[in-house]
């Protein structure tokens, strides 16, 4: 199983928007790419772990973006970044404006290890699968139990489970 990067999406129309947050998130533990051309975002985002959106892109209004995402993206967690209120359409985090970039640092980081989990536990239950062809009930059960864990995303019952799973 590699263990790549993951890559972090700031989309934002605005140059001095884009390189603000890009800013904030330099240094963190992830590549980070920031784009205001609406093809880039897309391409983008279904290799990214986190998308953070911060106002319309193109033609594209943010709220429009986070729903363009949520389907061509599904593995990508959303940001939503500035405004007010929250979108009323998907996303996973929404920061008010002014952003603090300590907050969108912790978001990111959040959701960016969610994402390494969730890739962990996904390249976990294919090899189980693989083991397990002949045992569909246990693989019923794991899959049950990689997706509870995944529900409630407590990085200490991920650590946990990983260091069972690597003893065996």
């Amino acid at each position: 199983m590699s263990r790549r990067s993951p890559t972090v999406l700031v989309a934002a129309e605005e140059e001095l928007t884009r390189e603000r947050y890009r800013a904030a998130l330099e240094g963190g533990p992830y590549d980070v790419v920031a784009t205001g051309v609406p093809d880039e975002v897309l391409a983008t985002a279904k290799q990214a772990s986190v998308a953070a959106v911060a106002g319309r892109v193109g033609s594209r209004s943010r709220r429009a973006l986070l729903g363009t995402l949520t389907e061509r993206a599904p593995g990508c967690a959303l940001v939503s970044l500035g405004g007010e209120r929250p979108p009323t359409g998907p996303h996973d985090a929404h920061l008010e404006a002014p952003v603090c970039p300590t907050d969108l640092l912790a978001t990111v980081d959040h959701l960016a290890t969610r994402a390494v989990y969730f890739e962990r536990l996904d390249a976990f239950v294919a090899a189980a699968r693989r083991a397990t062809t002949t045992d569909h009930s246990r693989l019923s059960r794991l899959r049950d139990e990689t997706r509870k864990l995944q529900g409630t995303f407590d990085t200490t019952d991920f650590e946990a489970a990983f260091r069972l799973v690597d003893a065996a």
